[in-house]
């Protein structure tokens, strides 16, 4: 079986649904069909609750370049779960607590890169708000943001996903309330920032990404002028 995290039944977040484009189609198969394990392909999930659920169904946990939230772990959860990869050093910290020594993989996400070819310029400044950072609740305008366009990581089609990955690497700046965005833009070589909009999603995995990267210093800004000078001090300077 395959763990998706969505917000509701009828909504899929870009950041949790992307492994539909980075999984090749025998591996994702294989998975879907393991009536043993439950296979956490992306996402910020080494979490005890997310282990705690596994194994009260049945089933082993086994997350693969994963992330953690930031909070102890259980020693017996972690002890029954299986680990391939890590996505950040804090995580590889977290882990080596209790005897696992994981390397630091790329997010998955990364290999959306290497699939498909970035969206053809769009000139835009965007905004990619977290998935439960609602329009209705955002008090800053684009003017204040200083972008041309907000966004949200809603998605429900691989054909929606595929068009968030054509706006997101066609992009000149994205400031970024999903993880995953900033990730893809990454990717993409395309400039970012931590978005703090109406809530800061789990700082800790934030930091444990960053410091995958080389940045070590993590700032929440709420507009373009002050991401771009957050990007060229931490980010363009690690590299």
């Amino acid at each position: 079986m395959i763990h998706e995290w969505k917000p509701n039944e009828s909504t899929r977040n870009f950041g949790d649904a992307a492994y539909e484009l980075f999984l090749d189609p025998e591996t994702m198969r294989q998975w879907e069909e393991d009536p043993n394990k439950l296979h956490f392909p992306v996402g910020s999930v080494i979490a005890n609750n997310h282990m705690q659920k596994a194994v009260d169904a049945g089933l082993t946990p086994v997350f693969h370049s994963c992330g953690y939230r930031g909070e102890e772990l259980d020693p017996y959860l972690v002890s029954v779960s299986e680990f391939y990869g890590v996505r950040g050093p804090h995580t590889r910290a977290e882990l080596l607590k209790h005897d696992i020594d994981q390397p630091v993989t790329d997010d998955p996400v990364y290999a959306i890169a290497e699939r498909f070819a970035a969206g053809p310029p769009n000139g835009l400044a965007i905004c990619v708000r977290h998935i439960t950072d609602r329009s209705e609740r955002t008090s800053n305008t684009i003017h204040e943001l200083g972008v041309d366009a907000v966004f949200s990581p809603a998605v429900e089609t691989e054909a929606d996903m595929v068009e968030f990955v054509q706006k997101i690497s066609g992009a000149r700046f994205v400031l970024a309330g999903s993880l995953h965005a900033a990730i893809l833009a990454d990717a993409y070589g395309v400039p970012f920032a931590p978005f703090v909009g109406n809530r800061i999603d789990c700082p800790p995995k934030w930091e444990d990404w960053l410091a995958s990267i080389g940045v070590t210093t993590v700032e929440w800004v709420d507009n373009v002028r002050d991401g771009r000078r957050w990007y060229q001090q931490s980010v363009v300077t690690a590299d």
